[in-house]
């Protein structure tokens, strides 16, 4: 066996026992805030394992995630837990999330090595969908409880704002070249929200409608994935982002 793979199925096993350790600490790799409203971080560990390692280890990890969800699925927290319980939800999905934000990692990576101002297309792109996410999202907010988005509207712009404003101070403190990594973070976290909904929507139709019964299937995936994506995407950026540059750097001194 070659040095590498050595390496990587070390790495695997790891970030594997991590995502085992966060799914068994309650509030840990998912954490319930009301029974309909929850944040999952066990998606970090897996997203820096895939930027870390080729793409058959890192769908492996989101196997290993999968299986997580699934397990956790028989101890529900909430109506939405009992659909994990089809592997089509909880383990499918993860595996295909996996792949993609591989996918994403190395065209963001290719972008900022490629074009010259790589780092500001990387930024015009996180920045667009974050803003986009945070008005939607509040439109649907105020749709559902009943809110003005007289008031909601600013908020929203102003958050995203802070946003921007705090993204655009990384990439400016930090090595420009290294823009593409907590953007991949971000863009990783949305993907894999939009993919769980959508298979949730896909298998698990009849439970979504009873829940919510006065919206549409798909406006409800779309409403959760830019609430609760987002707010995991930040999370995913600002934990995952100096851990994934430290490893990175392990990484080239010994492989």
């Amino acid at each position: 066996m070659k040095k590498n793979d050595v390496y990587y199925l070390g790495l695997t096993g790891i970030f594997s026992a991590i995502i085992v350790l966060m799914t068994a600490v309650p509030q840990v790799g998912f954490i319930t805030l009301a029974p309909l409203a929850s944040v999952t971080l066990l998606h970090i560990p897996v997203l820096i394992g895939v930027f870390l390692m080729p793409r058959k280890y890192g769908a492996l990890l989101g196997l290993v995630f999968g299986l997580a969800s699934l397990i956790r699925s028989f101890i529900p927290t909430g109506p939405l837990d009992f659909a994990f319980q089809n592997p089509l939800v909880s383990v499918l999905p993860r595996i295909l999330f996996a792949l993609a934000a591989s996918y994403i990692f190395d065209g963001l990576k290719w972008i900022n090595a490629k074009f010259k101002y790589g780092d500001v297309i990387t930024f015009g792109i996180v920045t667009s969908i974050t803003l986009f996410g945070l008005y939607y999202a509040a439109n649907a907010l105020s749709n559902w409880v009943g809110w003005s988005m007289g008031w909601l509207a600013p908020v929203s712009l102003a958050l995203g704002l802070v946003f921007v404003t705090l993204y655009f101070a990384f990439i400016n403190k930090k090595d420009k070249t290294n823009v593409y990594l907590p953007s991949s973070l971000i863009l990783g976290t949305l993907v894999h929200s939009l993919i769980v909904l959508s298979a949730l929507g896909l298998f698990s139709t009849a439970l979504i409608e009873g829940i919510f019964p006065d919206r549409s299937v798909v406006a409800t995936i779309f409403t959760i994935a830019l609430t609760n994506g987002l707010i995991e995407a930040i999370f995913a950026a600002v934990i995952g982002t100096p851990i994934l540059i430290a490893l990175q750097n392990f990484k080239k001194q010994n492989v």
